[in-house]
């Protein structure tokens, strides 16, 4: 996808797996993941169709090229535990939790990774792409530490932090780990450790994935989670540290402003973000989200007034973006070409 020009803010839109099943009959089965060329076939199916629909707004390409990605949603790490993963043709690969018992956990040690499945699988096709066309786009979701944690303990982890903290630690220990490691796999393999999880980072940070830190306190994130996010940024302070927070980031921005290194935070729909810019300072990339819901149900004069308040709060411009992500089938297009559009002319750096 391609950005609206150099001269504005960025404005992206990302649709939702149904979007394009439903729409064209693109899958996002087993068989995406497993199969490169399956993959490769479907990027240039879903470029065609982008720029047929949506071509006078900038996205998708008239004449796309075949991309060797490699992808593989956030369910690595969890499958290497031992999750069970779920695959649907109009949806995004799900882990199961485990639900560990406390002597599971316990005994919970950092697993052979890199000859792991389906680490394993994940490498054959990094080697197999590379020989092919000479390169490979994108890296390994690393999940991010609470959403391991999650993933292995399941939402017991949420009293365990009160009413077992020694526990915690020791999951978190080694969740952080594991992260630590599949960041560095990425950075030797690929490059890049920000692909996999959101297109609006610069892809050379080492970006946490904290979809699930909305639903705990910031004095829970400050005396449990702070401590292994700033152990990521040490390890990677040589890239920088990027963060993907999904929902309101309102109530953790006094954490993540300890956070050492940090270069991008990617917030949710809901989130203050006058607020988030003069807390973190503009030295701090700053993506903000629409809310999908917004996209999908709200008038094309609703969408634009929602870019506008944004990027009005988002200065300065230069360090700022903003991502329509998680469109679903029923998205009207006008919406999505309004908030592009809007971006184009509204967004200009220099002039807000």
């Amino acid at each position: 996808m391609n950005q609206i020009g150099r001269d504005q803010i960025r404005l992206q839109v990302g649709f939702y797996p149904d979007w394009f099943y439903k729409h064209y009959g693109i899958s996002f089965d087993k068989r995406y993941y497993f199969d490169p060329e399956t993959r490769v076939e479907a990027r240039l199916a879903i470029d065609k169709a982008l720029y047929e629909r949506f071509g006078d707004v900038g996205l998708g390409s008239a004449k796309p090229v075949p991309t060797p990605t490699i992808t593989a949603g956030m369910i690595t790490l969890p499958a290497v535990f031992g999750c069970e993963i779920v695959y649907e043709n109009e949806a995004i690969p799900w882990a199961m939790p485990l639900n560990l018992s406390d002597e599971a956990v316990m005994k919970l040690e950092v697993p052979d990774i890199l000859n792991s499945w389906p680490m394993t699988e994940w490498i054959k096709q990094i080697e197999y792409l590379k020989s092919k066309y000479g390169r490979v786009v994108g890296d390994i979701n690393t999940t991010g530490v609470q959403n391991l944690a999650l993933k292995l303990r399941g939402d017991q982890l949420y009293i365990d932090y009160f009413e077992n903290p020694d526990l915690c630690r020791h999951l978190l220990e080694v969740c952080t780990e594991s992260v630590r490691q599949m960041f560095e796999f990425n950075f030797k393999a690929t490059g890049t450790g920000s692909v996999d999880v959101t297109p609006m980072a610069d892809p050379k940070l080492a970006t946490l994935v904290n979809c699930t830190i909305e639903q705990i306190s910031n004095n829970t994130y400050e005396e449990f989670l702070l401590e292994y996010d700033n152990r990521i940024a040490d390890a990677f302070q040589h890239v920088g540290l990027g963060v993907h927070h999904c929902g309101s980031v309102d109530q953790v921005l006094p954490g993540y402003a300890k956070l050492r290194h940090l270069k991008f935070v990617e917030v949710g729909f809901g989130s203050d973000v006058r607020n988030c810019r003069d807390v973190l300072g503009p030295d701090v990339a700053v993506n903000a989200r629409i809310s999908p819901v917004l996209m999908k149900n709200g008038s094309a004069g609703e969408v634009e007034a929602e870019v506008k308040r944004l990027i009005r709060d988002g200065a300065p411009l230069d360090s700022f973006s903003i991502d329509a992500v998680g469109l679903t089938y029923g998205t009207p297009d006008e919406n999505v070409k309004i908030a592009r559009r809007t971006a184009a002319e509204f967004g200009k750096i220099g002039t807000n």
